[in-house]
């Protein structure tokens, strides 16, 4: 009974040592597909975390690109715009219109709605539309163009330019208007607000009221 049961003691240990080491290496094989799924998983999440900072940066690089060609080649609208600024001779002058478009491009331009130009010395000047050139410091005025100043002068004219730096104003299509020495007309004419004089060119007619003039008499009845 002894050796019996020393002979099937032995055959259990001769059994059961392979499966112990067969299970100890599913374990640690077990282990390594665990640690290599780990790792797997954690560098997908960092890769999928970064795209989103890489697509966040494409897109503010794109949204940037498109709204700069945006800028570049659409024009900008404004709703009673006012500019200011000096001639030479340190006066400030102020041009406000009811709308204006700036033009895209290069060169700055302003189409505006019914501008009006003022100047320290009390010269305003009134019309349709015009056209601010912001590079050329000018200001070019179209359609019934109407100019007025302190001494009581009013001219009309079908344009008019405006010299934001030298301060002068000019035209070549025309000027008709009165003031206190009377009725003139002109081809083309040029006002210098530095020292208020007024030239005229082309055709000039005036009709100039006389002073010492006296009203003739009443006739008798």
């Amino acid at each position: 009974m002894s050796v019996m049961t020393a002979a099937t003691h032995s055959e259990t240990m001769t059994t059961w040592e392979p499966r112990r080491a067969l299970s100890l290496r599913q374990a640690r094989r077990r282990s390594m597909l665990v640690a290599g799924l780990r790792r797997f998983f954690v560098a997908a999440a960092g890769a999928a975390f970064a795209s989103v900072f890489v697509f966040m940066g494409l897109s503010a690089i794109v949204g940037g690109v498109g709204a700069a060609s945006q800028g570049q080649g659409e024009p900008m609208r404004m709703l009673s715009p006012r500019f200011t600024g000096r001639t030479e001779s340190g006066g400030p002058f102020q041009i406000t219109a009811n709308t204006a478009v700036r033009e895209a491009g290069g060169r700055q331009l302003v189409r505006m709605d019914s501008p009006v130009y003022r100047a320290e010395d009390g010269t305003t000047v009134v019309a349709p539309r015009g056209v601010y050139d912001e590079l050329g410091h000018s200001v070019t005025l179209e359609g019934d163009v109407l100019f007025s100043e302190r001494g009581g002068n009013r001219f009309s004219s079908p344009n008019m330019i405006v010299d934001l730096i030298g301060g002068t104003i000019h035209g070549e299509g025309g000027v008709t208007g009165a003031g206190p020495l009377g009725v003139l007309r002109a081809n083309t004419y040029e006002i210098r607000q530095s020292d208020g004089a007024l030239v005229l060119r082309g055709e000039v007619k005036g009709q100039i009221p006389d002073s010492n003039a006296r009203p003739a008499p009443a006739a008798a009845p």
